[in-house]
């Protein structure tokens, strides 16, 4: 009846108080306050019913009387926050009270409808609310409470308009760092109402149930602690420290079996690298030793604690007490092996072992850890026969067939190997044995070896590009390019679609190229030109370098016809390239084949403007083109063929129009022809151009006395007298004729 009447009265004030989140402020509050005063006085009468009930229980309900009075009081006179911080009070001493979770979810519902109507502080609001919802949902017996799908149904209502109010976004990812940042605050309920939102992203899961789990164990409800603990587990098995606290709390909660068993997982995964999670295992067991010191197996878990921290003597002493208390427990005379094999005392180790074997002579982990012992002796025959045996009593142990393979790999050639593979392990993936033993003996530079094991992985496996791929290269390592190239032809026909077997084949191809490069390098550098001549037109395809190659090395033989070809052949494989141009310029220009040089040169040139070379080549032909010309048309005029010399005078000022000798010849011969306007021109322009050519002016004079221009007659005829040339017959006449023309002088 209590809980009945209690979750009656306290239910329908939530029920209303929910209701209130978007209503008119004073309209709340009158609602709100007519409740709160209707509710005080039976809420007094529970409380003291409640009390009853506590006092049968002593001291700790007595404080949870004082806490959930004062709560009552609170919450009754509006105090909603001091209410929230007793009801909690109270919840902690007796988590499965009910009168108090009603009282701390309507201390929760109140204030943040407050917060809601009176402050639009909507993101307090939504915490508030959160944290009621963490208390109807979450909490143990949400069954127990009358109309509790209801209130959460109104409840969830009015966070999510919280929610819209300030655009939360409701992806699990946010959910679960709001929560985060919510724990951070010291706000578990609402935290631990997100944490529960989240569980929609299964990447969130083990991480949401943990953190709810710890919330729960902060609220002192341990019991729902492990339970999410538990769930966490199951997301992921492997967390070490998450199993760890899981059996903490199952202890703490009376399941001591399940929690040892999480113990003892955990300290078999565990590492001497776990030092925080060993040092909590030793803990543990030495306390729980103090209260059951003659306790077999905890005896053993402490030794091995210590065995695992590196502790072996301490951890030896703990053996030899749990072997005294059960004789029988092989599980310890196999630890106290393993200690002394991680002392290295092999034989002390061995007869740990036999100690074992004599009794259960199949026992899996006596005859494995034995064989090791073997092994690490360097015996290793006896070490192959006890693999074997282990091998035979579990077929599909891993590690022993890792085991086996690894001493075999220790003590037989390639071609034994194989065949003791396939004998002893054709059930095991022998392909992937011997591809894997390829793999490091490539790795570790036994290229024949290697290539002979990627062959017999090949006969077995059928479907993996790969094994291919890194025979190719071991034999392009070997220097065998032809047979990598051939291995590759084969793979590209069996798996068409692999990018890598093209890639790989484009590589291979460029590195037999390199290696072939380098051979004739070195005929080349030893002056072996015949040689190198023949290495480089060895490699196919052919390539740029190696028909430069050939080139050079035709050219140091003195055949310059051969080097032109290869040069030529280099620059139709790299069109461009301006320095071929260029080297095929000078070989022409050596033949004095000016014009192909030329057109090289100009090629070169048009590739790359900033060619100095070939600017510089190019010029100087150029000069001498300009100079036998110009010698050509000079002899053409001294033999009185002007026109011929004329032509010659005008192919050359086309190319050099400030030519200052061609400019000079040329007005000669204009002048012997009268053509002297013509003539009067050409001879300025070369006077100007070169001083030398004094002679000018006496023409230009001549030129124009005859045209009757006796001014400028005067004055070329007065230059031409007042110069420094030798008083010759031309500078008398030149002084006369200036005389008498001195009347046209003004």
């Amino acid at each position: 009846m209590l809980n009945y009447l209690t979750l009656f009265v306290l239910y329908n004030g939530i029920l209303q108080l929910t209701k209130c989140v978007y209503t008119q402020k004073k309209t709340c509050n009158k609602m709100y306050r007519v409740k709160g005063a209707n509710m005080k006085k039976p809420l007094i009468t529970l409380a003291k019913i409640s009390l009853i009930i506590c006092l049968l229980n002593g001291a700790a309900f007595a404080d949870f009387r004082e806490h959930f009075d004062l709560g009552q009081n609170y919450l009754a006179n509006f105090q909603y926050s001091g209410a929230i911080t007793e009801f909690k009070n109270a919840l902690r001493i007796n988590y499965l009270d009910t009168s108090a979770r009603i009282g701390l979810v309507n201390s929760y519902l109140a204030r943040g409808t407050e917060y809601a109507n009176k402050d639009k502080a909507w993101a307090k609001a939504a915490d508030d609310y959160r944290s009621a919802l963490f208390y109807l949902m979450y909490y143990p017996n949400p069954s127990a409470v009358q109309n509790s799908a209801q209130a959460i149904n109104q409840v969830t209502n009015n966070l999510d308009r919280c929610l819209d109010e300030i655009n939360f976004d409701r992806n699990p990812q946010n959910r679960f760092n709001t929560a985060k940042q919510l724990r951070a605050q010291g706000n578990f309920a609402a935290a631990a109402y997100e944490f529960n939102q989240s569980l929609g992203n299964k990447n969130l899961q083990k991480s949401s149930f943990e953190q709810i789990g710890d919330i729960m164990k902060i609220l002192g409800n341990e019991p729902k602690a492990a339970e999410y603990y538990k769930k966490a587990v199951a997301v992921e098995p492997s967390d070490l420290n998450l199993r760890l606290s899981y059996a903490k709390i199952l202890d703490n909660t009376g399941q001591g079996d399940d929690a040892i068993k999480e113990y003892s997982y955990v300290l078999e995964k565990s590492n001497a690298d776990n030092k925080d999670i060993l040092y909590t295992l030793e803990r543990t067991f030495k306390k729980k030793l103090q209260d059951t010191p003659s306790n077999g197996n905890l005896n053993a878990n402490m030794g091995a604690v210590l065995q695992k921290a590196g502790r072996l003597d301490e951890a030896l002493t703990y053996y030899k007490q749990a072997e005294s208390l059960d004789p029988s427990n092989i599980n310890t005379r196999i630890n106290v092996g393993t200690l002394y094999q991680q002392k290295e005392d092999y034989r002390t180790a061995i007869k740990a072992y036999e100690s074992v074997l004599i009794l259960y002579p199949d026992n899996i982990s006596a005859n494995l850890y034995r064989a090791q012992c073997y092994d690490k002796l360097g015996e290793t025959k006896i070490a192959q026969e006890g693999y074997k045996k282990v091998m035979a009593l579990d077929p599909n142990n891993d590690y022993i067939k890792t085991q086996m393979v690894a001493n075999a790999k220790k003590t037989m050639p390639t071609a034994q190997f194989v065949e003791y593979v396939n004998t002893n392990m054709a059930n095991s993936d022998p392909g992937s044995i011997f591809y894997d033993y390829a793999l490091e003996l490539h790795k570790s530079g036994k290229i024949d070896d290697a290539i002979y094991m990627y062959n017999e992985a090949i006969k077995v496996i059928k479907d993996n590009p790969e094994i291919y791929v890194n025979l190719a290269l071991a034999q392009a390592q070997g220097n065998d390019y032809d047979s990598a190239i051939n291995t590759l032809k084969t793979a590209q026909t069996k798996f068409p679609k692999d990018s890598t077997i093209e890639k790989t084949s484009k590589n291979i191809a460029n590195m037999k190229s390199d290696n072939q490069m380098a051979k004739a390098a070195e005929f080349y550098n030893n002056k072996d030109y015949q040689n190198a001549i023949n290495s480089y037109l060895s490699i196919t395809p052919a390539t740029a370098n190696s028909m430069l190659g050939a080139a050079t090395s035709y050219q140091e033989l003195g055949d310059k016809d051969k080097a032109i070809e290869y040069y030529q052949k280099a620059f139709e494989l790299k069109p461009m390239d301006s320095d071929i141009a260029y080297y095929i310029a000078v070989l022409y220009g050596e033949k004095e084949d000016y014009e192909n040089a030329k057109v090289f040169l100009n090629k070169a040139i048009t590739l790359n403007k900033n060619n100095t070379q070939a600017v510089e080549y190019l010029a100087s032909i150029e000069d001498a083109d300009k100079s036998n010309l110009l010698n050509e048309a000079i002899t053409l005029y001294d033999d009185n063929k002007l026109d011929e010399s004329f032509t010659k005078f005008n192919e050359l000022l086309s190319k050099d129009p400030e030519n200052s000798y061609a400019l000079y010849y040329r007005g000669m011969i204009y002048d012997t022809k009268e053509k002297r306007n013509e003539a009067i021109a050409d001879l300025k322009k070369a006077y100007s151009l070169n001083n030398d050519f004094t002679i000018c002016n006496y023409l230009i004079a001549s030129d124009y006395d005859a045209l009757g221009k006796y001014k400028e007659a005067y004055n070329y005829y007065s230059a031409y007298a007042n110069s420094q040339v030798e008083d010759d017959e031309y500078k008398q006449y030149a002084k006369a004729r200036a005389e008498e023309l001195k009347q046209y002088a003004k």
